[in-house]
């Protein structure tokens, strides 16, 4: 068998034939053609292991990958693009993968600018390669915001910025970055110019964090329950106003608190102890009507539109 019958197998789908007939070429010649084939096999190999959930073996091809990468001629940089592709599906499927580190290794200023484009797929707008590497380091980030993650991040974010500088996520990320920094107020005036343009629920949650005063932070979360259409999503902002609402408004804080649980227990999670201790402490609470609680989101989301933190 030569590697064209191996690029034959692949086209044909046949992935498990072709990655078990170029392993012993590859192993006894690694000639241009060679190492190309084995490249992409291996990286076919991967997404297929991945898929079957065999997610140790696939990790350790991602590993193989890497290694064989430097080796390989890639002037047109697919197989770059593959390596980030593959990147991010580790990042989803391994919590001890660090994409920070990852990416910070290889250096974000090596893609290419395709890479920073947009596509079309099937009449649908897919975020750019190099956006979704970038929101993947920014999870991590979030995750473990410490002065020094975010240090390690600010040059990729540069990066992004020096490609999309209007970008709405590119923005969010300067702003976790102040706000780690201790500069809240840079964090808070970013929000104010990203919700004049974008309505998303997510955004005013984010928004509340970085406030203090409960008259900005109750009106904020308000925007975000209005606005989220699924309610799975709207548990964290109700126990925040619940806990806000907790001897100001006791009626309001028992409805926030009853919905909260309601959606967890829907959702399978665990109801924490704090739930649990404000749940028995307002148990001869009687919660307001949904309506009620409408009427107030909408009188409390306009408040949003008269915003003055300072």
């Amino acid at each position: 068998m030569e590697v064209r019958d191996v690029f034959k197998l692949r086209k044909e789908g046949k992935i498990e034939e072709a990655y078990a007939a170029i392993r012993p070429m590859y192993a006894a010649h690694k000639g241009h053609y060679t190492t190309i084939c084995m490249f992409w096999v291996g990286a076919d190999m991967m997404e297929l292991r991945f898929k079957q959930r065999r997610l140790e073996e696939a990790y350790k091809i991602f590993l193989a990958l890497l290694r064989l990468y430097p080796t390989m001629d890639d002037q047109d940089l697919r197989g770059q693009s593959a390596i980030m592709r593959a990147a991010i599906v580790v990042f989803d499927h391994n919590p001890k993968f660090s994409m920070l580190k990852f990416i910070t290794d290889w250096d974000i200023t090596r893609l290419s600018d395709d890479d920073w484009r947009n596509a079309q797929v099937n009449g649908h707008l897919v975020t750019s390669l190099g956006m979704r590497i970038v929101g993947k380091v920014f999870k991590e980030v979030a995750g473990n915001p410490t002065v020094d993650m975010a240090l390690k991040a600010v040059p990729i974010l540069e990066e992004a910025l020096r490609h999309s500088p209007y970008n709405m996520h590119n923005q969010r990320y300067k702003a976790l970055i102040y706000k780690i920094m201790g500069k809240t107020d840079k964090a808070i005036n970013i929000y104010r110019h990203i919700i004049a343009h974008h309505h998303q629920s997510y955004l005013y949650q984010e928004f509340a964090s970085l406030v203090t005063d409960p008259k900005w932070k109750i009106a904020l979360l308000c925007r975000s329950v209005l606005l989220q259409r699924e309610q799975k999503f709207t548990q964290k902002s109700r126990m925040e106003l619940a806990d806000l609402l907790y001897n100001v408004d006791n009626s309001r804080a028992r409805y926030e608190l009853d919905r909260c649980i309601a959606i967890r227990k829907a959702s399978g999670y665990n109801i924490t102890w704090h739930m649990q201790n404000l749940d028995a402490t307002l148990k001869d609470v009687k919660p307001v009507t949904d309506q009620n609680e409408r009427e107030f989101y909408r009188r409390q989301a306009t408040l949003v539109d008269t915003l003055r933190i300072f």
